[in-house]
């Protein structure tokens, strides 16, 4: 009878132990599973690539393309060492970098392979969305095939896809949401290979985007939908991921300092605030009404106040927390959306400034999936775990969002429709400002003046405009209207070494070699690393007729190593050199010179030319007389004094 009894109880223990477990594992809300239709993922593939078709004709754009790719002068073999462990822009993404050099293998500086894996991984991601949500969802399939297929193809995730310099964002988000699936099967199963698999995925993400240290606090989301008690235990398995993230996050702000990325000068911390809610609300409304995007949303302009919209973010902050309060009581499926949203854009509210947007499209691209979440939540309630009643309000919300989203791609075709675009929908400085350069380079200065006007009207305080407006007069070689502007520009910003170094080049223009030299001097001073500075200042110096002085500037220049701006290239900094040594009558120095140039260069036919002239001097008439005709088959005049003792016609 004894055994009798402790069996009885053992049945009735396991019992309240599975349906504890079933209430932990399954959402409040949920129904019953239903095995996933073989046409569903094929399904979610098919629309997602339909819907980014665009983009893989899309070019380069004037928005960190050039840093991260076309003008990387560490995007070779030679150089893979350092493109691997230097911060590009503050941030360290090696892995992010791996991947644009391998399509650099692939392409060059054509865009189409670097799209193509854009968009692959994306695809890639939306598979992931679909298991996740199958998992966070018990199975089901309603909620998982809504989640994704909302992920895909809404027309906020373009800038994520479309943008190449974005890369970072589809690549660390296949390893976050791979990290949370492994997370979710830790969980389920107490499985340590699934806790260390979280853990080499967190680190992946890390590698590819720092704004994956933010995923140790959203595991916390994770366990408040499956209704894990909070306690020490909870907290302790999160430690090794507390640490990675803590460890990259250092990294990172050191980086954005150095880099000048944080900051945002001219508001009180109390505005700095409202940008936070502001931000809350405004990707909640791109969300339900994605229209009107734009590839910038600038912050208001030092001359204008702010807009009732900032004032009624807070309010709208107090509702979504009125929701996850009352959540908890009925079901955690609001809860646990909204608190995936708001932990996941936490790092991107400007509570800590970074970069010059209030609001950027692409921060939405992980943070959205809690609100997909909860959208496939409402669908499945209404469709009461019916996939055809579900599809009532699934296909035409679809098709809404493919066209929308096929729009949004194709705004990305090229520079000038991306600007154009903002210019039209959200119009701001830097739009203005970026349409601007554009039309400088194809020298359309007119209306690249009227442009900069236009950007310096939205904000007067926008010191690169002033500038870069100089900039243009400088080619029209309207020096003193250059003058006027850059002066401007130092006065906004007493640092803006790039403006003195612009000011001297002007005076060096209109051969007022001493204020040249003042500038120059001002700007090494506050840029100490300015490539640039040492360049100009070395053409000045030459001159001037202070040769070795030059030398020490043309050598600054050199040990800077390719990128980092500059104009001139290594052989022609060699050449330069060389003539150097040459006026100085130190020919064997010179020689040195130009074969360095030569060895880099072995194309250019004036570094044979002035060789010839050191060989002559070193009484080489032989190998003077040998550059000199290559020098002339090239089709450059020979100096008469230099053909008469070669002995050439």
């Amino acid at each position: 009878m004894a055994t009798k009894k402790r069996g009885s109880q053992e049945i009735r223990s396991q019992a309240k132990k599975t349906k504890a477990e079933r209430q932990v594992h399954r959402p409040p809300g949920s129904r019953k599973n239903m095995a996933i239709p073989n046409w569903m993922l094929p399904l979610l593939i098919i629309v997602s690539f339909i819907s980014f078709i665009p983009v893989l004709q899309a070019g380069f754009v004037s928005l960190d393309d050039n840093e991260y790719v076309t003008n990387n002068p560490f995007m070779n073999a030679a150089h893979l060492k350092e493109l691997l462990i230097t911060p590009l822009q503050g941030n360290y993404h090696p892995l992010t970098m791996l991947s644009l050099y391998l399509n650099h293998l692939i392409s060059g500086d054509n865009a189409w392979s670097y799209h193509l894996l854009n968009l692959l991984l994306h695809l890639v991601n939306c598979v992931l969305v679909f298991r996740l949500a199958i998992l966070l969802g018990n199975k089901n399939v309603v909620i998982a095939f809504t989640t994704a297929i909302l992920f895909a193809i809404h027309p906020m995730r373009v800038e994520s896809v479309a943008w190449i310099s974005e890369r970072k964002d589809v690549l660390y988000g296949l390893f976050f949401l791979a990290g949370l699936i492994s997370y979710i099967k830790y969980v389920d199963t107490q499985s340590k290979k699934q806790y260390a698999l979280t853990i080499i995925f967190l680190l992946l993400s890390l590698v590819s985007k720092p704004a994956a240290v933010i995923f140790p606090v959203t595991l916390f989301c994770v366990d408040l939908l499956r209704k894990r008690k909070f306690n020490f235990k909870l907290v302790i398995e999160k430690i090794p991921f507390f640490i990675l993230a803590m460890g990259m996050g250092i990294l990172t702000m050191v980086g954005q300092k150095e880099a000048g990325a944080t900051g945002i000068a001219n508001f009180t911390m109390v505005t700095k605030i409202l940008f936070g809610f502001y931000g809350i609300m405004m990707y909640m409304i791109k969300f339900i009404a994605p229209f009107n995007l734009a590839v910038f949303y600038r912050y208001p302009a030092g001359n204008e106040s702010l807009s009732p919209a900032y004032y009624i973010a807070p309010v709208f902050f107090v509702l979504l927390a009125v929701i996850i309060f009352y959540s908890f009581k009925k079901t955690r499926v609001p809860a646990f959306g909204i608190s995936f949203y708001l932990v996941n854009l936490l790092l991107v509210l400007q509570l800590i400034p970074v970069g010059s947007a209030v609001i950027s499209e692409r921060y939405t691209y992980i943070p959205y999936i809690g609100l997909f979440f909860i959208v496939g939540w409402l669908i499945d309630r209404y469709a009461k775990n019916n996939i055809n009643r579900s599809f009532v309000i699934i296909a035409p919300v679809s098709i809404l969002l493919m066209v929308l989203t096929w729009k949004q791609s194709s705004v990305w075709q090229t520079s000038a429709t991306l600007w154009d675009n903002a210019i039209k929908n959200h119009p701001s400085y830097k739009a203005y400002a970026n349409r601007a350069k554009l039309l400088r380079d194809e020298k359309n200065y007119d209306l690249s003046l009227e442009y900069f006007k236009e950007a310096i009207r939205l904000n007067i305080d926008d010191y690169e405009s002033y500038n870069n407006r100089g900039n243009v007069y400088f080619d029209m070689k309207k020096y003193d209207l250059a003058e006027i502007d850059y002066r401007h520009s130092i006065a906004l910003r007493p640092d803006y070494y790039q403006a003195m170094d612009n000011l001297g080049s002007q005076f060096a223009m209109r051969g007022l070699y001493d204020s040249a030299l003042k500038y120059f001097n001002l700007a090494l001073k506050f840029g100490p690393d300015y490539k640039t500075s040492y360049g100009n200042r070395g053409l000045l110096y030459m001159q001037l007729n202070r040769f070795d002085e030059a030398i020490k500037d043309w050598q600054k220049y050199l040990g800077f190593g390719p990128g980092n701006g500059g104009s001139f290239s290594e052989a022609d900094v060699h050449s330069m050199i060389g003539e150097c040594y040459q006026a100085l009558k130190k020919y064997q120095q010179s020689l040195e010179s130009f074969n360095k140039a030569i060895e880099m260069q072995p194309n250019v036919a004036d570094y044979y030319l002035k060789r010839a002239i050191s060989y002559k001097e070193l009484q080489n008439l032989d190998a003077a007389k040998k550059d000199a005709l290559v020098a002339k088959n090239a089709g450059l005049t020979i100096p008469d004094d230099l053909a008469k003792a070669l002995g050439i016609q």
